[in-house]
């Protein structure tokens, strides 16, 4: 079956715009590394909204800031959108390589795949329940080590608690060292060591 010539949606073949949607699905035909085009017979509702920024969540309940652009034939969501995407065959058997590790997490570890705050602006923003149960002081610092089979020398970051309970780490020096991009997937985990925290990390 051919495709939309416009949304390049498969499943489109000229189908009347709706005025209201409530939940739609993007080829995965129509969307690229930054921008998504959306199916014609849902662009009518979105460009109610053109030039607005919002919330979107992935299954995974990933959550990503996009924005809706209109051109003269097409509609755009525009944003990290290569971030929407699964988990890759490779990044699982990566993944699963990294389980061995478990027994030494005293607490939940975290999948996440870098955005262009963490990776470009530096800041990556850990999670408030991962803060509370390392009982980390307001501002300081915290020591991150970049695993990668053997583990390598520790990073001292600089850290503040936001207003959300969150902590905003500046480590430019980690991702900078370790070649840490952009849709890059990690695996962050705590554990004390000697009575210290120590946030460590796996490149997937």
């Amino acid at each position: 079956m051919a495709g939309c010539n416009i949304c390049l949606d498969k499943s489109c073949d000229g189908e009347q715009q709706l005025p209201e949607v409530e939940r739609f699905v993007i080829s995965a035909d129509s969307w690229n590394r930054d921008r998504a085009i959306v199916p014609c017979k849902v662009r009518f509702a979105f460009n109610n909204v053109v030039g607005d920024s919002f919330e979107m969540c992935t299954v995974q309940c990933l959550r990503y800031n996009v924005s809706v652009l209109k051109r003269s034939s097409k509609t755009f969501l525009k944003g990290d959108w290569s971030l929407m995407s699964e988990i890759t065959d490779d990044e699982m058997k990566r993944l699963l390589s990294i389980v061995k590790w478990s027994k030494r997490w005293t607490m939940t570890p975290l999948v996440h795949r870098l955005t262009t705050t963490d990776a470009e602006r530096f800041a990556l923003k850990l999670k408030k329940s991962l803060i509370d149960k390392l009982n980390l002081e307001p501002a300081v610092t915290i020591q991150f080590k970049v695993y990668g089979g053997e583990p390598c020398d520790g990073h001292d970051v600089r850290y503040k608690i936001m207003t959300d309970g969150r902590a905003l780490c500046q480590w430019k020096e980690v991702v900078e060292d370790h070649g840490f991009a952009v849709g890059q997937l990690m695996v962050c985990a705590a554990v004390m060591y000697e009575d210290d925290p120590v946030v460590i990390v796996w490149k997937v």
